[in-house]
């Protein structure tokens, strides 16, 4: 619309006919006109930042005009590296005045999903609500009520969940894959993200990323990319696809899509092979020679309880006294390597035990599984084993999204822990996107008496659709009905079964469609109070503030939250503004907040960074982690049964030539993470669909060649859970046998269908006793396309 910098944002015509029914009250056009700013305008600066969805955890400082949005800038952090902005931050001045915006409470009268409402009273909203959830908790208790959370809402209503004692999910299934793995071997619960900051990659020799586009994900860490390649680091990117990141890394390996695990045992069987593992820190930092029992597969403990670790240690074969002792006795040489008999039993160590597991996943074996040359993966395991501090690291959207992904973040794990590259500087091994790691604090919260406690999730919410349950009512938070589950049929005959569906979001999403009342939220940038959220990101802690009021008839999560609960008579336990809220969290005793409060942080606008070491967060530097034994943890007991105390290899669950379906659909299909939104997030961003206006189906031209496609052509994508159209777009970036999607595309932006129409919702079994449950297999999908 040729808004240069110094136009600002004049308001249209609003009138009150139809108000409340998404994009009748006004477009993009009414409120964006190239005017110049007039001298007696009115005028101020605002500070806020990007909310939690978004991994560039940009800071703005925003121009106000006629209370208007005029502007969007970036913040000024101490450490200039961070003041930084992106497509999607400055897309936010055009999105909040969105048609898309929902602009009154609505009331569905039609069928779920049929998208017909009617505008009603904020009292009447409540009302509803509060009678209903009233209704339920009484009859079927709080359980019957789930909060269901997208990763997009900062805040998260912290308290009604406690207060109603219902269910509340955030995420449940997504983005956790890699991190059943890794962390079992870790002991932390935090989605597997790195051990150190991103800016300590300038310190590492080598780096891999494994189906991590960090060049297009998190754009605003890109700097640190080139800061490491221009320090000497050499870059390889493991993808099947030739991204963005692949394009300016020193190296690209295109791997089979779903192999990453047999790829990583390659590795593991190339470093034992050639003896390139640190023994000394295996002996001291990991569990590699705690002893395993030949008769149950189960670690050797001082006693056969179930007792702490701290009363009933894991032995050890002590080479002095050439004897078992506890693991963490003093003066303890413990063996790496041997066999040895205990009262009769044959016991042997994790080191060798893994040094035999590993015999079945040789070179050649792993170069057949992966289709990457044998001396490619023989060099790729001597960098990362040789050449010095180095970095392992993967994304959410790509080997994240398998059935087999806890396999890879184990042999992940297992990699770092044979070659030292865990609580070092310039090495790690996890997700290496969103700079999720930094130095932080200890927040305080607001308590709630005693009696208030959220129910424990029953089952994951996938599993909801199906297995009998407590859940009634579902309070919806953002896009989740579309974004969180995968087989989008299924989940729609789940939403009919429910007495009870609201959703409270800034966006006439495609979750709304579902809903029986729907609350019309601010965005980020809009409240009734000065002060609005806070949050720690990056070694800083950050202060938001209102930017203009709230629009329409919209109210901040804050209000929503603060009047729901006044309508069940509990208001009284919700602290009575953002900042009363704000200042009790940074009441702590934690030292790097020393200094740091309300007024600090408007001094500072709103910004500051944390009384913290200037060097880079490095997490383990003590070799001390928080898992039972306080060391690396390889050796998985309780997935003994399913043959996974080390990493197996396993084919995928369903996208695997070996699965019969293959032949009905040859297709892999994949929903990619893209530069052009987060999630589900910027889907309705008109300065960002300038640039991707459509959902296009990219394949390969010999793919399409073979089902008689052209560029641009529309096409139905289908297997047996469902169907979509798009048009499809031929790139060579991708290979034969794989389609891709990216995520996020809203219902109203598709040719017909939804692309959750297709995706695999089949659950691994094993996974229900790994940290987060299991993943929902997004991209271990087949489908089978042809022209429309």
């Amino acid at each position: 619309m040729g808004i240069s910098r110094r136009n600002f944002i004049k308001a249209g015509a609003v009138g009150t006919a139809s108000v409340g029914l998404s994009g009748s009250l006004f477009s993009s056009n009414k409120w964006f006109q190239p005017v110049e700013a007039k001298s007696n305008s009115l005028e101020k600066t605002a500070f806020t930042y990007h909310t939690t969805n978004c991994g560039g955890r940009c800071a703005f400082k925003c121009t106000v005009r006629d209370g208007k949005l005029a502007m969007i800038q970036p913040n000024t952090w101490s450490d200039k590296r961070f003041s930084t902005v992106c497509l999607k931050g400055l897309s936010e001045l055009e999105r909040i005045y969105s048609p898309d915006r929902l602009q009154t409470p609505l009331k569905r009268v039609g069928e779920r999903g049929e998208g017909k409402f009617v505008p009603i009273s904020w009292d009447e909203a409540l009302t509803t609500i509060a009678d209903k959830l009233k209704g339920l908790k009484s009859k079927y208790g709080g359980e019957s009520i789930l909060f269901s959370c997208s990763s997009g809402i900062e805040y998260t209503y912290p308290f009604l969940p406690s207060l109603l004692g219902a269910q509340f999910a955030i995420e449940s299934g997504i983005d956790i894959g890699l991190a059943n793995g890794l962390e079992e071997c870790i002991g932390t619960t935090a989605y597997g993200y790195i051990q150190n900051e991103t800016t300590d990659w300038v310190n590492s020799s080598t780096i891999i990323f494994l189906g991590c586009n960090i060049l297009e994900t998190t754009l605003t860490d890109s700097k640190f990319f080139f800061a490491a390649k221009d320090a000497g680091a050499k870059i390889i990117s493991i993808d099947p696809t030739c991204s963005t990141t692949a394009s300016k890394s020193d190296q690209w390996i295109r791997i089979k899509p779903g192999t990453d695990a047999a790829l990583l045992l390659g590795m593991i069987s190339v470093i034992l092979d050639n003896k390139w593992y640190q023994q000394d820190y295996l002996v001291n930092n990991t569990s590699a020679p705690f002893l395993i029992r030949s008769d149950n597969q189960k670690l050797l403990r001082q006693n056969d309880s179930d007792e702490e670790v701290e009363t009933n240690p894991y032995l050890v074969w002590d080479e002095n006294s050439h004897s078992l002792k506890p693991f963490n006795a003093p003066g303890v040489k413990a063996a790496l390597e041997g066999e040895f008999s205990v009262d009769g039993v044959k016991v042997k160590t994790v080191f060798t035990s893994l040094k035999e597991n590993q015999k079945q996943y040789t070179l050649k074996w792993a170069a057949d599984k992966t289709e990457i040359e044998e001396n490619i993966i023989f060099e790729l395991a001597r960098d990362y084993a040789t050449r010095g501090p180095a970095i392992l690291g993967w994304g959410f959207g790509g080997g994240d999204k398998w059935a087999n992904a806890d396999i890879t973040g184990h042999a992940g794990g297992i990699l770092g822990s044979l070659t030292g590259n865990i609580g070092r500087v310039g090495g790690g091994v996890g997700n290496a996107l969103y700079h999720g790691t930094s130095w932080s604090a200890q927040l305080s919260s607001w308590e709630l008496p005693a009696q208030f406690k959220t129910t424990p999730l029953e089952m994951t919410t996938q599993d909801m659709r199906e297995k009998p349950n407590s859940v009634k009512a579902v309070i919806n938070l953002g896009n989740t009905l579309q974004q969180h589950f995968a087989n989008l049929h299924k989940t729609e005959k789940w939403i009919k079964q429910l007495d009870f569906i609201v959703t409270i979001d800034p966006f006439h999403n495609p979750s709304v469609d579902y809903s029986d009342i729907v609350l019309p939220a601010c965005t980020a940038f809009e409240s009734e109070y000065d002060i609005v959220n806070m949050q720690i990101n990056r070694s800083h802690v950050l202060l938001s503030q209102k930017v203009i009021e709230p629009l329409h008839q919209s109210k901040s999560d804050f209000q929503i939250e603060k009047e729901l609960a006044a309508k069940f008579g509990l208001d009284q336990y919700l602290p009575k503004t953002p900042e009363e809220l704000q200042s009790a969290r940074l009441k702590s005793s934690d030292p790097a907040l020393n200094g740091i409060n309300i007024k600090t942080l408007k001094e500072n606008n709103f910004i500051k960074r944390l009384e913290v070491p200037d060097e880079p967060y490095r997490g383990y530097m003590d070799q001390v982690y928080p898992t039972p034994s306080t060391k690396l943890e390889i050796y998985h007991e309780k997935l003994v049964e399913d043959h996974q105390a080390l990493p197996n290899f396993e084919e995928p669950g369903e996208a695997t030539p070996g699965n019969p379906l293959f032949k009905k659909y040859p297709l892999q299909f994949s929903t990619a993470h893209t530069k052009y939104r987060v999630h589900s997030q910027f889907t309705n961003a008109k300065w960002i669909n300038q640039y991707q206006p459509e959902p296009r189906l990219e394949m390969n031209p010999l793919d399409a060649k073979s089902r008689g496609l052209q560029n641009g052509d529309l096409v139905e994508v289908f297997n047996d859970r469902g169907k979509f159209k798009a048009r499809c777009l031929l790139t060579e970036a991708y290979r034969p046998g794989q389609i891709r999607l990216h995520e996020g595309w809203w219902s109203k932006h598709m040719e017909a269908g939804n692309l959750q129409n297709v995706t695999n919702d089949i659950l691994n079994p094993r996974q229900y006793k790994l940290r987060y449950g299991p993943v929902i297999p997004y991209n271990d999908t087949l489908v089978e396309v042809k022209k429309v």
